[in-house]
């Protein structure tokens, strides 16, 4: 069952709440944006319902690359992001995010090595795991970072988690904005603050009750 609108919202706006006080505390500037839905079908199937409770200046990481008819949802998820004013990224795939018109590539750690930065003005997201990560990424023009995971986390319930100190170091160290992403949520997030700490990703922390 889809969940309530209007509950999403309110999830969404204590998400974004935290988001900027991490942004503002950490004294970054120049992150595209601070607070990133990262998508998941097999934990947050309702991805248009998600997209619709958005918070302005928020972006949607469309990542499930094998979704049926693609392109057709990052056309809907566009024209959503559009009309609440949020930014639409397309994981590893350029190509369709111009054609869809979308804001920015997300680059997932398995396309590190192979990925060629754009020649336009697309924001470029990257997932990175710790500082050789980020490095690359820095390498190949990403502007946002997003390390993971910082807690433990359904969606990689085998990794092993920084935690907030480990996350701290590597992201004070990171030549990029960092994005904490991996169980952070409204009520762990101020563990995070620190130098480059430009907000946080989620994915499960938009469906909590």
């Amino acid at each position: 069952m889809a969940d309530n609108i209007q509950s999403l919202r309110t999830r969404a706006a204590k998400l974004a709440a935290a988001a900027r006080r991490l942004k503002r505390r950490s004294g970054v500037s120049g992150a595209p944006f601070s607070l990133a839905f990262m998508s998941d079908l097999s934990r947050a199937p309702h991805l248009e319902l998600i997209a619709r409770a958005l918070p302005r200046g928020a972006a949607f990481i469309l990542r499930d690359y094998d979704a049926p008819n693609r392109a057709a949802l990052a056309r809907r998820l566009q024209s959503i992001a559009t009309a609440r004013g949020a930014f639409l990224i397309l994981g590893a795939d350029a190509t369709l995010a111009r054609k869809v018109g979308a804001d920015g590539v997300h680059v997932p750690s398995w396309r590190a090595r192979t990925f060629e930065p754009p020649a336009d003005d697309l924001i470029v997201t990257a997932a990175c795991h710790g500082a050789e990560d980020i490095e690359k990424a820095a390498r190949f023009g990403a502007d946002l970072a997003l390390l993971a995971p910082v807690f433990p986390t359904a969606s990689h319930p085998d990794a092993a988690a920084l935690g907030p100190a480990r996350f701290k170091t590597v992201a004070a160290q990171s030549p990029l904005p960092v994005l904490a992403l991996g169980g952070v949520d409204e009520t762990n997030a101020d563990l995070l603050t620190g130098p480059n700490v430009a907000g946080l990703a989620a994915i499960g922390a938009f469906r909590a009750g």
